[in-house]
């Protein structure tokens, strides 16, 4: 027992407790050993070791089999943090607020923390203490600890003593205890600064519950997406979201779906009487609303994603949504994910997207990247083997045969496959082993100062009196650029240049056709900083009113909100 209140053991990766003083004392040396420990926080396990050691960090990575997805670090105060990162004016007060969220910054040239942590980027995820033992092992000398979820494969963090080892002994050496019990598991929050502003990625700890004014909103429960879900409910006009509850394919993570809703409607004593999900009747979020006795009501993705960040804002009249993602299904039929919509919280109408092309693959075409290349390059009558690494001329050949033949293909406007497209004709990632990583590898090559260069593009208007942009430019330019040895890091920011800057032509040639003149940004693909400062600035240059997603998230996460809201205005609140 010590100040804190709360009894510390430790046990071996078995579960035999190991006898010692300081259970505080031994578990830091065991760190600086370079030793994997597991460490029961306030909202589950958290995974543990010197984040100086790489030889650690990478045993850690191929025992959470997790080879590249950067991991969150805590350091052991806001001085020793400044040695390695660079703070913004905004930053510090954020990092020690209340809240102690994640927070993404810019990691110093200078840092002599290795690059395993966050493979070939630039920023890193970084908190300060919130929870006694985190204090008391930092008093031990330590300064950097990796302090990653205690969790494998994707599923939700572990909180159970009895359950922990279970899953974990093959992950942790150590697991350091307290003796109280954890009944609500919760990830740490994620939290950056866009165009001076702070944007919540991940709701967690410090950041629940969350609640919203809408128009007496009451018994409405909206089921989220497939991937970083989350719920939300209304009562008495106001609308509550849940903690992030990861990708519903994983069991464990759909379990917990379900336990955030009996814990919820429990909480707030709700009985649903209408529910609203995800126009993919596939989702299983959207099949849960299928088996539950009350009013269903199916909302469109981007919709959704639309009015997520309209009731943010307070923003009733008719707006320009431009919502940029990877995947949700479209009112036709086809997957959308470029989209220029417009409409209000009553309902939308499309009025531009990307140039459609025809992928291949189904899910395979989001977890490789050269898919994406592979059937843009066809769709342009280019032969991909000319362009993609030589390894994958066997698998090219197949996919040329697939899309001749029109097999597992399907139409998408997804302006998160054109970046996955950009990221492999690059040579930067060809395979990815956790959700958009070429995207996050190629807005982080883009180098700065080159705002005035980009690749040409066409607008026109299409059979469907659609605006739609048309991407053949950009990937001829890109191409070019390829032959004459043009670097990677220019190539990725006249890419980003041509996106925002089109946007923006898009924009103008819709505000001259509707009248509209205010725009909102949304969808998984504005996570990327450089595309939504870019975009951002440009359209305030121009005049409009702009607004993006700040404490509701901007990416599938924010979803459940919108799709509560419009729900609410569809039934007449």
């Amino acid at each position: 027992m010590n100040e804190s209140g709360l009894l510390y053991y430790i046990t071996d990766s078995r579960g035999t407790v190991i006898k010692c003083a300081d259970a505080i004392a031994e578990t830091a040396d065991i760190i600086k050993e370079g030793k994997i420990v597991a460490l029961k926080g306030i909202g589950g396990f958290h995974l543990c070791c010197d984040a100086f050691n790489a030889k650690a960090i990478d045993e850690l990575r191929k025992r959470k089999n997790r080879p590249h997805k950067p991991f969150a670090l805590m350091a052991a105060n806001i001085d020793v943090l400044r040695d390695h990162c660079t703070l913004s004016d905004n930053e510090p007060e954020l990092l020690t607020s209340s809240k102690r969220p994640i927070v993404l910054l810019k990691k110093n040239e200078n840092s002599t923390l290795p690059d395993c942590i966050a493979p070939g980027l630039r920023r890193l995820g970084v908190m300060l203490p919130y929870f006694h033992l985190h204090n008391l092992l930092f008093n031990k000398g330590l300064e950097f600890l990796i302090m990653t979820s205690g969790n494998a494969g994707g599923a939700p963090i572990q909180y159970k003593d009895d359950e922990v080892i279970l899953h974990l002994n093959g992950v942790a050496d150590f697991f350091l205890f307290h003796d109280r019990n954890i009944h609500n598991p919760i990830d740490d929050s994620v939290v950056k600064f866009a165009a001076g502003k702070e944007m919540v990625s991940r709701r967690g700890r410090g950041y629940i519950p969350f609640d919203i004014k809408l128009s007496e909103s009451d018994s409405v429960l909206a089921l989220g997406a497939e991937e970083k879900s989350s719920i939300c409910l209304s009562k008495a006009g106001y609308a509550y979201i849940s903690r992030y509850l990861g990708d519903l394919k994983d069991l464990n993570s759909y379990d917990l779906f379900i336990k955030t809703i009996d814990d919820m409607t429990s909480l707030y004593q709700l009985k649903p009487k209408i529910y609203a999900h995800d126009f993919h009747p596939q989702y299983l979020s959207a099949r849960y609303a299928m088996e539950q006795q009350g009013r269903r009501v199916a909302v469109q993705h981007h919709h959704a994603h639309m009015v997520s960040c309209m009731v943010e804002h307070n923003l009733y009249d008719n707006t320009i949504g431009v919502i940029f993602d990877g995947t949700g299904l479209g009112s036709d039929g086809s997957i959308w994910g470029g989209e220029f919509l417009l409409g209000n919280i009553k309902g939308f109408k499309r009025i531009g997207h990307l140039k459609p092309v025809i992928l291949q693959g189904g899910d395979k075409a989001i977890k490789e990247p050269w898919r994406c290349a592979a059937a843009y390059l066809y769709s342009l009558g280019y032969e991909p083997e000319d362009y993609l690494e030589q390894e994958k001329i066997p698998d090219i050949t197949v996919i040329k045969q697939a899309l001749a033949s029109n097999l597992n293909c399907y139409l998408s406007t997804s302006m998160g496959r054109l970046f996955d497209c950009a990221a492999a004709l690059i040579g930067l990632r060809q395979v990815i082993t956790y959700d958009a990583q070429g995207a996050i590898e190629l807005e982080n090559i883009a180098v700065s100062g080159i705002d005035d260069q980009s690749y040409s593009y066409s607008i026109y208007e299409n059979n469907n009196d659609l605006l739609e942009l048309d991407y053949r430019g950009i990937i001829s330019d890109l191409l070019i650029d390829k032959k004459y040895g043009t670097s990677a890091s220019i190539m990725s920011a006249r890419f980003h240049n041509t996106i925002s800057e089109s946007t923006v032509d898009m924009l103008l040639k819709l505000r001259n056709k509707y009248h509209i003149n205010q725009i909102v940004l949304s969808g998984g693909v504005f996570e990327n900083t450089y595309l939504l400062e870019s975009a951002y600035q440009k359209l305030k240059k121009e005049g409009f009113s702009v607004y993006f997603n700040g404490q509701i998230p901007i990416n599938d996460s924010g979803i459940s909100v919108g799709q509560l809201a419009i729900a609410n205005e569809y039934l007449g609140g």
